[in-house]
């Protein structure tokens, strides 16, 4: 049974993740995907609760994640300090300190920020767990299919025929 937790986003514990160097070290890559990340809690690692809540700090210049739609959760960003471009399905938006934005789980729900300032943007994610989750990147035509432990990319011209190959 997990107790009451309490993290401070001035203290430390930031891990730092380059999505590049993890998923395309050979640099095929567009843009810069990497950020600061300080985990308050995850119930995909205590197997507890039903909200994920982070930290990120996003430098200058860089992405958090690729521009996607989440079918399986929705998500809440809180801007703590700084500025940023939130790309989305029916344009590019300027967020800054104050801001809350929430995402639906749906076609409306495309989402991406990019720190596009010269001061770092510091911002809270909670989002709701889901053991199973569909993403789509529109703009490369991805989807990804989370599943327990199995996580799977396809490109979604690839579909086959339900009963192919059975």
């Amino acid at each position: 049974m997990r107790d009451i937790i309490i993290k401070n986003v001035n203290e430390p514990g930031y891990e730092e993740k380059n999505l590049n160097q993890i998923y395309d070290p050979a640099g095929q890559h567009k843009r810069e995907f990497g950020f600061l990340k300080n985990e308050v809690f995850s119930p995909y690692r205590s197997g507890e609760g039903g909200l994920c809540v982070n930290f990120y700090t996003l430098m200058p210049g860089k992405s958090n994640y690729p521009y996607h739609q989440h079918f399986g959760k929705e998500e809440v960003f809180y801007v703590i300090s700084g500025s940023a471009t939130l790309k989305t399905s029916k344009g590019d938006i300027e967020v800054k300190e104050g801001d809350v934005i929430l995402i639906p789980p749906n076609e409306n729900g495309g989402h991406m920020l990019t720190n596009t300032s010269d001061m770092p943007l510091v911002y809270l994610d909670v989002d709701t767990y889901s053991s199973s989750d569909v993403i789509l990147y529109p703009d490369s035509g991805n989807v990804r299919f989370l599943a327990g432990d199995m996580q799977k990319s396809f490109k979604m011209n690839s579909e086959v025929n339900y009963l192919d190959g059975e």
